[in-house]
């Protein structure tokens, strides 16, 4: 069934995880806070070509028949619980809550989107992303944040899932770091479909409006290592967590979600406010030009 349409375009997520409340619960929120048609059920339909199709364990299989009726450049993400990979471009825990699912799906369209204009097949600007030895950027918007992780991601060995990886740490970090929002606040937002007017008013307040987001870009021989903080008040994430889940949440949620996007490490320091995740490089820089 077809569970929202609320614009023209022909952008179509298949949403396909088991029968349950949650599952329902969640597909009205992606559907309201994403603005896509949102398509849910075990089998595919033909009202239209699959741009993204989200699937659990129990039905990975489904990620590979997506593909006969694919849109161009259709991206996909698997929602398990344990190692397997069934050919998704990238991976989530089983316990993912709608904000950070929202938010991978986010930089998923993002990606995809980038891969239309520009195709990857065509490298155009690639050689000078590659060679980008070390930048600072200062992000306020999520459109930045897509911006600036899909410049970044370009130049990794897995291109599709660290832009999306960096994506969401970047939104982690301006919506639950700078503008203080919790995981409950932003599940209820996007279920009701005013979670992007809840951020803009937010982000006007004199208290949030000057607050930004740092990346600070570095390339090793064998390390890509980017540094990203906020200007949030920080948090002790495991001791918050054990006390209120729903505000500390998503910080977990969102490093188990930068590892499944190849980062080597994904570590918070000082007061909880700055990550730093790294991505480790197949062969030297040095070994790569002479080849």
């Amino acid at each position: 069934m077809a569970i929202a349409h609320t614009h023209n375009t022909p952008d179509r997520l298949w949403l396909c995880m088991s029968d349950s409340n949650r599952t329902r619960v969640l597909s009205r929120a992606l559907a309201k806070g994403l603005g896509m048609t949102v398509y849910m059920g075990p089998t595919m339909d033909d009202e239209g070509p699959v741009a993204i199709i989200v699937a659990d364990d129990a039905h990975a299989a489904r990620i590979a028949e997506a593909r006969k009726n694919a849109a161009p450049k259709q991206r996909s993400l698997l929602v398990t619980a344990g190692t397997r990979r069934a050919g998704a471009d990238i991976f989530l825990d089983h316990d993912a809550d709608a904000g950070t699912l929202a938010n991978a799906i986010d930089g998923l369209r993002a990606f995809r989107s980038h891969e239309l204009a520009i195709p990857a097949e065509a490298g155009i600007g690639l050689g000078a992303t590659q060679s980008l030895a070390m930048g600072e950027f200062s992000i306020q918007t999520r459109e930045q944040a897509a911006d600036v992780a899909i410049l970044l991601g370009r130049a990794t060995p897995r291109p599709c899932a660290t832009s999306v990886g960096l994506y969401v740490l970047l939104a982690n970090a301006i919506e639950h770091g700078n503008l203080g929002f919790d995981a409950t606040e932003k599940a209820k937002g996007l279920a009701e479909g005013n979670w992007d007017r809840k951020l803009v008013k937010r982000m006007a307040e004199r208290e949030f409006a000057g607050r930004r987001v740092s990346l600070r870009f570095q390339r090793g021989g064998r390390i890509l290592s980017f540094l990203i903080q906020d200007d949030g008040e920080g948090i002790d994430a495991e001791t918050a967590e054990m006390a209120d889940p729903s505000r500390a949440g998503y910080r977990g949620k969102g490093i188990k979600l930068a590892k499944s996007m190849g980062f080597g490490q994904i570590n918070y320091l000082g007061i909880g406010n700055t990550v730093e995740a790294s991505v480790l490089l197949p062969q030297p820089v040095e070994a790569a030009m002479a080849r």
